[in-house]
This record gives structure tokens, C-alpha cells and sequence, in this order.
């Protein structure tokens, strides 16, 4: 009789904290208990004490502290904030994290279609939906119930809130952000760090750092633009 070595435990550390954080830790409690080979160690937060204790699990330090942390956990981050991306997205890429200690996570109650790729340190929650030929970048939070449609492209940095549904071939660019209950019309295009509010309906391209909100959507302000680094 052959004998099979068991798969090595997938050890993450989740960047973040209450809020998306929290619903990203469930996720991977979830998948453990449900018998994945994944376990959650930790949180890394800029705020939080080294220690106190997040859904079971420590503070294991600051962002900045990821090269304390063992060489065989990686890493997922959940720091989105509504009008604030471009900043956040900017904090992650200057941990300069070599690719390789970036996880990614599924959630067993997502579906997922074989051909989707997914880049490193991205997530996707409980009920979301990803129909064939979708691509989702780096650093892309999917939250529950959130459907891609078919040859949907998100970029990296980019969330795709509860519920809210991109129909086929639409476009979120880099750190755009889809409000819960949005819907992004078919082919439609959401340029960089743009955002949709709660339930707007995105029947046209928007702009880069555009903020639109209602049905259809309209543009009512602007995201902050980060500032240039001294």
C-alpha cells in the first residue's frame, strides 16, 4: 500500500484588524475547522498593541514587524478603506514583502471557477461568486456574496464589497472600490482608485478618483489623491 504525505499546513498572518480584518479571520477559522490545511497565527497592525489578543488569535507587532515573523507563514492583507485606497495601497507596496511570503484565500463556501486566476495576497469571502475568465490582481479583497461575471478584470488593490455584482467583461482598475450592493454595468470601466457607494448602479466609465453614488450613478466628490513622497 502507497502512503501520502499530508500537505503542510498553510500558516497566514492577516494585515489589518476589526473590520475587514475580523471578516478575514472568520474566513480562514472557517476553512480550518471545515478541515483545510490553513490556519490563522496572527494579526500584524499599526495601531494595536503587540500581544492583545483579535479573534483568538495575538498582535504579533506593526506592519513594519513582518520580517520578525517565521519564514513559512505568509501574508494577507485587509487595510481597505472607503476613500482612503491610494494611501493603503501605497502602505502595502512599501513593506516591500518579497512575492513569495503573499498568501492568497478561497473561502470554502465561495465559488470559484477553475480557470480564474487570482494574484498573490488576495481574498475571497464566503458566497462570492467568480464566473470563467475572471482575473483578479494583487491585494484584491472580494467580500461575501460579491459576484464577478464572466471576463471580469479587477486590478491590483481593488475591492469588490458584499453583494455587489461587476456583469460581464467589466473593469475595476487599480484600487477602485465597489461599494456593497453596487452593480457595474456590462464592459463598463471604473478607472484608478475610483468608488461607487452603497447600491449605485454604474451604468458608464468613471473616471479616476471619481466618487459616484445613486441610480444611475453620479458623480458627487472626489477621492483624496495621495501626496507626492519628499
Amino acid at each position: 500500500m502507497v502512503g501520502f504525505a499530508r500537505m503542510s499546513t498553510k500558516k497566514i498572518v492577516v494585515l489589518g484588524g476589526p473590520g475587514d480584518g475580523f471578516s478575514l479571520a472568520e474566513a480562514i477559522q472557517f476553512a480550518e475547522r471545515a478541515g483545510r490545511d490553513v490556519k490563522l497565527v496572527g494579526f500584524l497592525n499599526d495601531v494595536l498593541p503587540r500581544g492583545e489578543i483579535l479573534h483568538s488569535v495575538p498582535v504579533l507587532g506593526a506592519l513594519n514587524d513582518w520580517r520578525e515573523v517565521d519564514s513559512d507563514v505568509q501574508f494577507i492583507p485587509a487595510i481597505q478603506k472607503v476613500g482612503d485606497m491610494p494611501q493603503r495601497a501605497r502602505r502595502i507596496e512599501d513593506l516591500r514583502i518579497p512575492d513569495d511570503r503573499w498568501g492568497t484565500f478561497v473561502h470554502p463556501a465561495a465559488v470559484v471557477s477553475s480557470d480564474v486566476e487570482i494574484g498573490c495576497g488576495s481574498f475571497v469571502l464566503s458566497c462570492a461568486t467568480v464566473q470563467p475568465a475572471a482575473r483578479i490582481g494583487r491585494f484584491a479583497g472580494v467580500r461575501a456574496g460579491a459576484m464577478l461575471g464572466h471576463h471580469c478584470e479587477i486590478g491590483d488593490h481593488t475591492y469588490v464589497g458584499p453583494n455587489a455584482t461587476m456583469c460581464g467583461r467589466s473593469v475595476l482598475e487599480r484600487g477602485a472600490y465597489l461599494g456593497p450592493g453596487a452593480v457595474l454595468m456590462d464592459g463598463r470601466v471604473m478607472s484608478q482608485f475610483s468608488l461607487a457607494g452603497i447600491a449605485a448602479a454604474v451604468t458608464k466609465d468613471v473616471p479616476e478618483y471619481w466618487v459616484v453614488f445613486g441610480n444611475p450613478a453620479r458623480r458627487v466628490g472626489w477621492v483624496k489623491r495621495p501626496q507626492s513622497k519628499p
